[in-house]
């Protein structure tokens, strides 16, 4: 057996490893020395694969056969061997792991722990960039969420974007919510609370950046002041994690952050707290060890409100068929909109399935697909179409929801983005599928609230190049129009009540 053989062997045998670890088999099975054992690992070739991008101490390298790439056993001993190295990759990879292999670059700069800027430390934008130059990572565009870092191992086919658009929306929520009881109880400045969801950087307290933050002028947190008579405030801080129980693994880089935050002298003291939907015993104590409180969304805000996250992070996951009762979006408005500013965001994400159901009662079609993820193979772009109406055999209706506050307008800059993006790949699409092409289409935007005139003069424009297809716009009144033309009440009282009348909208 070759040399090279026989470090294919022990890969193959013990799964991926650190070159030290692989030496120190080589000179213990086959008795060779410590040089011959380097030189063994130093010129074996395919199959045996090395880490590129990645330095572990004393210059080891991570190694691994070509069939092991992108397997559990591979996944479980690189994360093992960075743990071990305390390396900055580690909680990178742990963060996404953690989270479904995938989450939107600016969260995932947040989640992992790593400072926005600090001497010594790798910044969390470098850390994105170690990730991708070492294929750890890898920077994709999920529609309707944008830019966002996944696991490299994570095929397009498995990202779940349902599933990652309902988080998201769930924790803005949440966000919300919390921003709420922090101004109701003084725990942060009234009008000061920031998140990550607000216009501009992500909020940030010392180096290390937060889901929110907001100056804190309670007693025990305050700092000194140079200045007679004056107050220095401390910070709150809040991180957020809802989906799966949130583990040791999923906290640690929370932790980190408050640690680090806690060795600058000149920073007045920082509240600390970590929110989840529930926790493993050993990130419960791993967050008291540290003094930072553990909540979740129940013991926080409530048992209906929490009822109301997980119901609606259930509608958004579910298929249309399954979100096809007005009446369940008309109870989470209800629950919902007592959070502050909830009702906007209420109003973004379930007016496709109100549109959804306007559609079906409207052109009483052969089916209707919401959310339908689709790309074109000719530019490789991908897209999501909010609505899509099979009328009959040969009419297709393809529609963009802009849901808005019903005295809000749609800007050109969104209509833009629909005419200059999404449509080409929506054309392609068609073309490309053979039960489509010869379909007549119609690509509508609906909206609950208004647009601007130089939004429909854009539509207007467009429309003039071609005869190939229809293009058209529906408002708010326009859709309640045909809400009353229906039979469906449940529907028209929703629409009328959350989309239309809602006495927030004003």
């Amino acid at each position: 057996m070759s040399t090279a053989e026989k470090v294919a062997t022990i890969l193959a045998q013990r799964g991926p490893q650190l070159s030290t670890d692989l030496a120190s088999q080589l000179i213990n099975r086959y008795g060779m020395s410590a040089e011959a054992a380097r030189q063994a690992i130093s010129r074996s070739g395919a199959p045996v694969r090395r880490l590129k991008g990645i330095v572990f101490p004393h210059r080891a390298r991570f190694l691994y056969l070509d069939m092991q790439y992108g397997m559990k056993m591979f996944s479980n001993n690189l994360l093992s061997a960075l743990k071990t190295a305390n390396h900055h990759c580690y909680f990178g990879l742990a963060v996404l792991t953690e989270r479904g292999g995938i989450l939107p670059r600016e969260h995932f700069k947040i989640a992992s722990g790593s400072p926005k800027m600090q001497k010594g430390k790798v910044s969390a934008e470098r850390l994105v960039e170690n990730l991708v130059v070492s294929n750890l990572a890898r920077l994709v565009d999920v529609p309707g969420v944008g830019e966002c870092i996944a696991l490299g191992t994570l095929r397009d086919d498995e990202i779940d974007a349902p599933r990652l658009k309902a988080r998201l929306v769930t924790e803005t929520l949440a966000l919300s919510a919390v921003r709420d009881w922090a101004k109701r109880l003084g725990v942060g400045a009234y009008n000061q609370v920031t998140t990550r969801d607000d216009a501009g950087d992500s909020p940030n307290v010392g180096p290390n950046l937060w889901d929110l933050v907001a100056p804190c002028y309670l007693f025990p947190v305050q700092g000194r002041s140079s200045e007679p008579g004056k107050v220095r405030p401390g910070s709150f801080v809040c991180d957020i994690y809802l989906g799966d129980k949130a583990s040791g693994d999923a906290i640690e880089p929370f932790v980190r952050k408050c640690q680090n935050v806690r060795a600058f002298p000149k920073l007045s003291p920082v509240l600390q707290m970590f929110v989840a939907d529930s926790y493993t015993s050993d990130a419960i104590k791993r967050l008291k060890s540290i003094g930072a409180m553990a909540a979740t969304i129940e013991t926080l805000l409530g048992t209906e409100v929490a009822q109301a996250l997980a119901r609606l992070a259930q509608t958004l996951t579910s298929t249309a068929e399954s979100a096809r009762d007005p009446e369940k979006l008309d109870k989470l408005f209800e629950t919902l909109v007592k959070i502050e500013g909830a009702a906007s965001t209420l109003r973004g994400c379930l007016f496709e399935y109100v549109g959804a159901e306007i559609a079906r009662e409207h052109y009483r079609p052969l089916d209707v697909w919401l959310n339908r993820e689709i790309g074109s193979n000719r530019t490789g772009a991908r897209a999501e179409i909010d609505v899509l109406v099979e009328v009959d055999r040969k009419n297709l209706v393809f529609i963009e929801c802009k849901g808005h506050k019903p005295n809000g307008t749609v800007d050109e800059a969104e209509v833009e983005k629909w005419l200059n993006k999404r449509l080409p790949t929506m054309r392609d699409f068609v073309k490309e599928h053979s039960a489509y092409k010869d379909c007549a289409q119609s690509y509508e935007l609906w909206t609950n609230a208004s647009l601007t005139q130089a939004s429909k003069d854009l539509i207007a424009a467009r429309q003039a190049t071609t005869d190939k297809f229809q293009l058209s716009y529906r408002e708010g009144l326009d859709l309640l129009s045909m809400v009353e033309g229906g039979a469906n009440k449940p529907l028209m009282k929703t629409y009328r009540q959350h989309f239309r009348n809602h006495p927030l909208s004003v």
